[in-house]
């Protein structure tokens, strides 16, 4: 049973941990676009930006961020399949399945296989288009309402991981005469119909 929760913990530790820096990561790409050509770093590169243009610059360079995010999303979606997969194979030939984290694991690695095969292929397609589209256009609303739903489903994600964690933390008070039961249990002598004096 502890090599059970012990194994559980580290499985659940690495896919939430590992999701909050792949967040991270994918929130400063972006951000380091702007914070490069704000500060390049040094006057000769200063001056080639300047001579190329820095709105052309900056539309060139967030746009191989948004690539650097695509990559970091695929391959994070496949990892965290492997990982859920393996939590929840742990779950049931553990020595104690429980249904509650067996349920809440599932959910988890649903929601990663949503993203991963049914909403980040358009968004990756629609991702390359969207800063040349009108904010009008169909495929700009679609764009927004994708990104729109893989946040949530990733944010539900996060809140049922921390329900799972916390559910591993937090255990019943464990009962001081289970033993006395168990012994009780296999010494118990079988009852037989009729007097015992017939």
């Amino acid at each position: 049973m502890v090599q059970f929760r012990r194994l559980a913990a580290l499985l659940i530790g690495i896919w939430l941990g590992a999701s909050i820096l792949t967040d991270i990561a994918v929130t400063q790409n972006f951000q380091t676009v702007d914070r490069f050509l704000a500060a390049p770093g040094n006057p000769a590169t200063a001056a080639e930006l300047n001579q190329i243009g820095r709105p052309l610059e900056r539309a060139i360079l967030r746009r191989n961020a948004a690539e650097e995010n695509n990559f970091l999303f695929t391959n994070w979606e496949r990892s965290e399949l492997a990982l859920g997969s393996l939590l929840f194979l742990i779950l049931v030939f553990g020595d104690r399945p429980q249904k509650l984290l067996m349920g809440l694991s599932l959910a988890m690695l649903v929601i990663v296989a949503a993203e991963h095969f049914l909403l980040t292929p358009p968004i990756v397609d629609l991702g390359r288009l969207v800063d040349e589209l009108p904010p009008a256009s169909p495929e700009y609303k679609r764009f927004w309402l994708l990104h729109g739903a893989y946040s949530g489903l990733d944010i539900l994600k996060m809140l049922l991981g921390a329900a799972f964690a916390f559910r591993l933390v937090v255990r019943r008070a464990p009962d001081k005469d289970h033993f006395v039961k168990e012994y009780e249990k296999m010494n118990a002598v079988p009852v037989t119909q009729g007097s015992p004096r017939g």
